[in-house]
């Protein structure tokens, strides 16, 4: 079909007639297309992928959790999943520098990853190669996911399961060194009263027997203070539980396993994908070409 300045305008049926006009042409370009992407997908270092599943731990206090009866407060028990705060803390985590770098170095990420050092940005493109073969995320019912490819299968499953143990010393070094802190401020408070008590009942003792007014205005100082005492004893006890004691942070669903099977690059895909692109390309180009070839070959 023609309009009135005699330059072609295609309709459907006309599209379909020009491929078959045209069809040696195209298919020519989709075949050498169809070659090169499985030539390409061939090259591609395959991958295999291996996946932890974990839910988070409510984040109770060691010392809560111990002096707090599941009965009395179900909701807020040690042995109860986290909510969503408790999903994100430990998502937080996962991506903290200290678990990153823990994996790098103790997988020798460089040279696995066959990274030149001798590059112009070789720690860029180790982290680069790090957040694109190891992923975290959050599923729908929030639990978190811990995926890793790598060219080696029994790689992939030790880099995901050494995460998963990984974030247990992790959140528990950030909350021990915040217990610590509160540990030596009772501590310091615990000492001090500890002194107190113990300067009243020096006074009491050396204070003469008949002054009877003095030794009750002391004594009621001392049962006070020495209440005071206990219950600072009692804090400094939980404050030590706190700081010194380890506890897991997480239930792990499923552990990460050698997958028997690669997972990437699935090659029919991108041949596939890169056979109908260039079809389509192929089919745009000879129609550019065909509508305005006066115009590229006028003189």
């Amino acid at each position: 079909m023609e309009n009135k300045h005699n330059s072609p305008v295609y309709d459907s049926f006309d599209l379909i007639r020009f491929i078959f006009r045209y069809k040696w042409t195209i298919a020519a370009i989709t075949l050498v297309a169809a070659v090169v992407s499985i030539i390409v997908s061939l090259q591609i270092t395959p991958k295999f992928a291996s996946t932890v599943i974990l839910y988070p731990k409510s984040q109770t206090a060691v010392s809560q959790a111990i002096t707090t009866s599941e009965l009395i407060d179900p909701e807020d028990h040690l042995l109860n999943f986290g909510d969503e705060e408790a999903t994100e803390q430990l998502l937080q985590a996962l991506h903290s520098e200290y678990i990153t770098n823990t994996i790098i170095k103790r997988f020798d990420l460089m040279n696995h990853y066959d990274i030149d050092k001798s590059g112009s940005f070789p720690i860029t493109e180790l982290y680069k190669e790090y957040s694109n073969n190891i992923k975290y995320r959050r599923t729908e019912y929030q639990a978190i996911e811990i995926k890793v490819l790598d060219k080696e299968p029994n790689m992939a499953a030790q880099i995901a399961n050494t995460i998963s143990a990984l974030l247990d010393s992790t959140l528990n070094a950030m909350q021990q060194e915040v217990a610590l802190e509160l540990y030596l401020a009772v501590k310091e408070s615990f000492v001090q009263q500890k002194s107190e008590v113990e300067a009243l009942q020096d006074s009491l003792y050396n204070l003469p027997r008949h002054d009877q007014m003095q030794q009750t205005v002391l004594g009621n100082m001392l049962q006070n203070e020495g209440k005071r005492l206990s219950e600072l004893r009692g804090k400094l006890a939980e404050a030590r539980l706190n700081a010194t004691t380890a506890i897991p942070r997480k239930f792990t669903v499923s552990k990460a396993y050698p997958a028997e099977k690669k997972s990437y690059p699935v090659r029919w895909i991108i041949v596939a994908m890169s056979t109908l692109a260039a079809f389509v390309f192929a089919v745009f180009a000879t129609l550019f070409f065909d509508r305005y070839r006066d115009l590229i070959f006028k003189k």
